[in-house]
């Protein structure tokens, strides 16, 4: 068996969350978004697991991404590109079939001839990021309803702090811009916004991190693991307590330990900001990273689990135990660097 780091992809996981999400709003439309490559577990295998289990509307951020999908999923599903068209890009976006979101003056001038039905409105409440700013609707509606846009959105800048303030003054900001497309349906939430409350829901909802594992859900909604990130131990060996461990020697230890060498790295995607601090699993036992993260190592204490560090054994540092959020608050990061970061070099297995 290949020693390379390994990242077995849930698929039936990522189905489940995805229902568990559409459960929260009964009514709306539970859409996926499978940006950077599915968020780095692989566009493709995500979009037709989901597609075979009801989702028929789909986010990719460039146009490249989009055309890849459509040549995946066949010509059924909705396909809105986020990061929005040039002028010479529309052919390509008719012939594929696919939703350009316009967020621009710019973008609603490149748009103005396209076939009408083709594009989104994306509108910015507060965000300053992408968006069309609201007072366009006083001096531009009669141009942007002309369009007959499939949709108008908008995105939270604080779903993940519930009592944030903003969140309120974003949806009141976005019910006065919707409410000026009354046959037009609207999108707001995000994966975090999925978790605010069915006024945040509108007509379609726009989960991402959340399918993969990621968040922090509410009491009562399972999110299940997207992935299994796991590497092979290279050698376990013994060491003495006052002995260093790593580049830079930033570990002493306090202890004799056993300790392993694993075939993972910072060119696979495992965080140099995680040194000391990541804890990963060897058959469910807490192992942590002692000193730096190194290009294609790691040194893990096994000195709890030593009866099952042998040479070729898998350590999970993403999956079941090893949390993908508390992974990624350990390497002072979140949980989208953690998957988008993925090196090529990580095998990708589906199960």
């Amino acid at each position: 068996m290949s020693q390379l780091p390994r990242a077995t992809i849930h698929l039936s996981n990522i189905v489940a969350n995805w229902r568990a999400l559409d459960g929260l709003h009964p009514g709306a439309t539970t859409s996926a978004v499978v940006k950077a490559d599915g968020y780095g577990l692989g566009a493709g295998p995500v979009s037709r697991a989901l597609m075979r289990a009801g989702c028929s509307s789909f986010f990719v951020a460039y146009l490249e991404e989009g055309l890849a999908l459509r040549k995946t999923l066949g010509l059924g599903p909705r396909i809105f590109v986020l990061n929005g068209p040039t002028r010479k890009e529309m052919s390509a976006y008719v012939t594929a079939g696919l939703t350009a979101v316009l967020s621009s003056p710019d973008h609603v001038k490149a748009w103005a001839n396209a076939p009408k039905g083709t594009s989104a409105l994306h509108f910015d409440t507060g965000m300053n990021r992408l968006g069309l700013k609201p007072s366009v609707l006083a001096t531009a509606l009669p141009a942007l309803h002309k369009l007959q846009p499939v949709l108008v959105m908008s995105h939270l800048a604080c779903a993940d702090e519930k009592a944030n303030p903003m969140n309120a003054a974003q949806r009141k900001a976005f019910d006065d811009i919707s409410a000026a497309f009354p046959d037009t349906p609207a999108s707001l939430a995000n994966s975090d916004g999925c978790y605010l409350g069915k006024a945040f829901g509108y007509d379609l909802i726009r989960p991402g991190l959340a399918l993969y594992g990621g968040t922090h859900p509410p009491k009562g909604l399972r999110i299940n693991a997207g992935l299994t990130l796991d590497a092979a131990i290279l050698s376990v060996f013994d060491a003495e307590m006052g002995e260093k461990v790593g580049y830079g020697a930033t570990h002493t230890l306090a202890q004799d330990a056993v300790l392993a060498t694993v075939g993972i790295g910072y060119a696979d995607g495992l965080l140099r900001g995680g040194a000391n601090a990541l804890i990963a699993y060897l058959d469910g036992i807490a192992c942590p990273v002692l000193g730096r993260i190194s290009m294609d190592l790691v040194t893990i204490d096994v000195s709890k689990a030593q009866d099952k560090a042998k040479a070729g054994a898998r350590v999970e540092f993403i999956g079941e135990h090893a949390k993908l959020e508390d992974q990624a608050a350990r390497a002072g990061t979140l949980g989208y660097e953690l998957l988008t970061g993925l090196s090529n070099r990580v095998e990708r297995v589906y199960a």
